[in-house]
């Protein structure tokens, strides 16, 4: 046994061993908590809204957000004063060569300079950073709606996933049942060797899509793992109604003017309008002001000196002019370019919408009409081979097209989800599913 070493005095060891017991208990509290959590069902607005926290694109997007909000003051202020420094008229020849203080006309000058631009123009200059403002915020919720979509249709893919894998396996007891009814035929002498490989073939090829589908289910969670890399062994909620797109479908061609892909167009033309202005403005000149003092000799007198500046755009016509034309051509090319992105999105969604009213009303069928028929199919088709009065290739056969149909509907389950996601994230709104 294990004994305390003397220098340890025994009260003390006590409380270590309480303090011992106190951190085990807190140890597993905390480990089921945590177990607790990771079995916790994650449903996809739980999905969504945690991959938003989370994503390094949206952090990004963000911080272009703050430093566009932080270069709108500093745009419109007047630049920052120089500082003049300089010696003027210093003799480099005769006996005074390099002598500051000898002839009259050599100065040593301080002094400060302000540029003045026109009013016009720093307000012209603000407006112009308050447009990239609305750029990056435009550009991020773009790109939250971005995230939304992209974990929504990792989540769908993976529940479908999940559910191919399901409705396979629930085919498991009637590929099982066909195989019992048919080693009881063979014992009974009423079925040929053939007929025993034909069942087992059945078996094989069910276990080759359930491996299959585990597969695919393997890398869909992978793919949702992309969004949340602490998804862990959660399981997934129930999806919600994927038939319901939280208003009238045909609303949404109608407002495609307001697609997130087209949400930074309209700050985009408002840069090229106020780059196109300022411009303009600059046909009209700016002034700036120096204000020196010049230090000559002892026996001189100081002097202060007052200066202002103007340009003079005397070539307007080679010089301004060509840069308003460019800056209006960038305006006409931006008009062209949203027009060209709204009909493709339009188009796109056009075809989404679609696609999703053809899987609601094919789901309906198939819910309605083709799966319970596939399934008493099969069950007829066993039960009459059961009986002896069918034969086992119309069982297979029938038991094959119940998989096949199934399979069918999980397809048109997941394309009814993906193209739910893809109509739902089209627009900015702050609704979450």
């Amino acid at each position: 046994m294990f004994a305390l070493p003397r220098f340890f005095p025994r009260p003390f060891c006590r409380r270590r061993a309480s303090l011992r017991f106190v951190l085990a208990v807190l140890t597993a509290l905390g480990a089921g908590a945590a177990v607790s959590a990771d079995l916790n069902p994650l449903s996809l607005t739980d999905a969504v809204l945690s991959a938003e926290r989370q994503a390094p694109e949206l952090q990004a997007r963000a911080a272009g957000v703050t430093a566009a909000e932080a270069a709108v003051g500093p745009a419109g202020q007047l630049p920052d004063p120089e500082l003049v420094v300089g010696l003027q008229n210093l003799p480099v020849t005769g006996d005074d060569a390099f002598r500051t203080t000898r002839d009259f006309m050599t100065m040593r000058t301080i002094g400060v300079m302000q540029q003045f631009p026109r009013g016009e123009k720093r307000r012209l200059r603000r407006e112009r950073a308050a447009t990239d403002v609305d750029r990056e915020r435009a550009l991020l919720t773009n790109e939250q709606l971005v995230v939304r979509e992209g974990v929504a249709r990792a989540w769908i893919a993976a529940a479908s996933a999940e559910r191919r894998l399901r409705l396979l396996a629930a085919l498991q007891p009637q590929a099982d049942a066909q195989l019992a009814a048919t080693t009881a035929a063979l014992t009974a002498g009423r079925a040929t060797a053939a007929e025993g490989i034909a069942a087992r073939s059945a078996i094989g090829a069910l276990q080759d899509r359930l491996d299959a589908a585990r597969a695919g289910q393997d890398m869909a969670r992978a793919d949702l793992a992309r969004w949340l890399p602490d998804l862990g062994n959660r399981p997934l909620g129930e999806p919600p109604d994927w038939r319901d797109l939280g208003g009238d479908p045909d609303a949404l061609v109608a407002n495609i003017a307001h697609h997130r892909e087209l949400l930074a167009y309209d700050a985009a033309e408002r840069a090229a309008n106020v780059d196109a202005a300022l411009a303009r403005a600059e046909k009209r000149p700016d002034w700036s002001l120096e204000l020196a003092y010049a230090r000559r000799g002892p026996q001189f007198s100081n002097m202060v000196s007052v200066q202002f500046r103007v340009p003079l755009a005397l070539f307007a016509a080679h010089r301004q002019d060509p840069l308003i034309a460019s800056k209006q051509a960038l305006v006409a090319r931006i008009d062209a370019e949203r027009e060209a992105a709204q009909r493709m999105h339009g188009a796109e969604l056009h075809k989404t919408l679609t696609t999703w009213r053809s899987a609601v009303d094919r789901l309906a069928r198939y819910e309605r009409e083709l799966l319970p028929l596939s399934e008493d199919r099969a069950d007829a088709a066993l039960a009459a081979y059961r009986g002896g009065r069918g034969d086992l290739t119309a069982s297979l056969r029938a038991l094959d097209e119940a998989i096949e149909q199934r399979l069918a509907y999980t397809d048109l389950q997941s394309t009814l989800g993906q193209a739910w996601a893809t109509l739902y994230f089209a627009f900015p709104t702050e609704r979450t599913p």
